[in-house]
């Protein structure tokens, strides 16, 4: 079948974007930007800066010459473009508005996929994006080059959908540990991170907020041995679970913390795997679930 049909997965794609919906003020940058161009209005400008992410183009150069091909011309609605003139136009885009868009496509798959307590998994990481140090300076990052940071909350529902709910942005020197107030916001919600948000306070907040987590503790926690936990099936898809634990982690100068629920799992990579979390109702094949959708937050990076 040809690849760039009347009616395309791209296509598709796209029909979500209903700019119609957009606030006043949106619908007026939308309306000046149209303006000055009638060739690369904000929705052809759009829909090729989103094909572009889709194929990953590296430049302006190499997004022009993808439009040598005269049937994806057809398909986004252009006869030609030129990499400077696409470069003017995207430069000319208003970031708020594309920050509307995206906020009005999360509220349309909430609606359409209402998450529970029991559905709501919350994956949280962070990527760094290097940036010239010449253009931007005010973002510290190293000696030789600036960066921002992304942190993301990204709601998974299944292996085949998952969608960016909440992010923040920061100078790319910011840690982690500082951002995750601001991702951890519904209630009931199971939040995965990795160890780089590992701590006693904050663990111990979550759970007394109301929210649900699944971590892997760091290899010098401390870990006060409450209760031990029968295990009925000692195999996991990942591998030979070694124990579970109701644990208290701290001690010495920290204090302890609330009862958590620790599990240990010997991958069949060898590794000792230790999950904790204050997720008591659940078996500990799905924490082991839980904690291996992590890979998608990688993935979506």
């Amino acid at each position: 079948m040809d690849k760039y049909t009347s009616k395309t997965s791209f296509q598709e794609w796209v029909s979500s974007i209903k700019l119609k919906n957009l606030s006043t003020d949106a619908q007026t940058f939308i309306t000046n930007y149209d303006y000055y161009s009638k060739k690369l209005d904000f929705q052809t400008t759009l829909n090729i800066l989103l094909h572009a992410v889709y194929e990953e183009y590296p430049s302006y150069r190499e997004m022009s010459r993808a439009f040598l091909d005269q049937r994806l011309c057809r398909e986004i609605g252009i006869e030609s473009i030129n990499h400077s003139n696409l470069s003017r136009r995207l430069i000319e885009m208003e970031p708020t508005v594309l920050m509307e868009i995206f906020r009005n496509l999360v509220g349309e798959i909430q609606q359409k996929q209402p998450t529970t307590k029991r559905n709501s998994l919350q994956l949280i990481d962070s990527t760094t994006i290097p940036l010239n140090q010449h253009l931007f300076p005010w973002a510290k990052f190293r000696s030789t080059k600036s960066g921002i940071k992304l942190h993301l909350s990204l709601c998974y529902m299944d292996e085949n959908n998952q969608y960016p709910e909440a992010f923040t942005i920061t100078h790319a020197k910011v840690h982690d540990r500082t951002q995750i107030e601001v991702l951890v916001n519904k209630a009931e919600a199971t939040y995965v991170v990795d160890r780089g948000y590992f701590d006693y306070i904050l663990l111990d907040k979550m759970h007394r907020d109301g929210f649900f987590f699944v971590t892997r503790i760091k290899k010098n926690t401390l870990v006060s041995v409450l209760d031990q936990i029968e295990i009925d099936d000692y195999q996991t898809t990942d591998g030979q679970v070694i124990s579970d634990q109701h644990v208290a982690l701290g001690g010495g100068k920290s204090s302890l913390t609330s009862r958590f629920r620790l599990v240990t799992i010997l991958t069949k990579g060898q590794k000792l795997l230790r999950l904790v979390t204050n997720r008591m109702d659940v078996s500990v094949q799905a924490i082991a679930d839980m904690y291996q959708a992590r890979w998608q937050i990688e993935l979506f990076f």
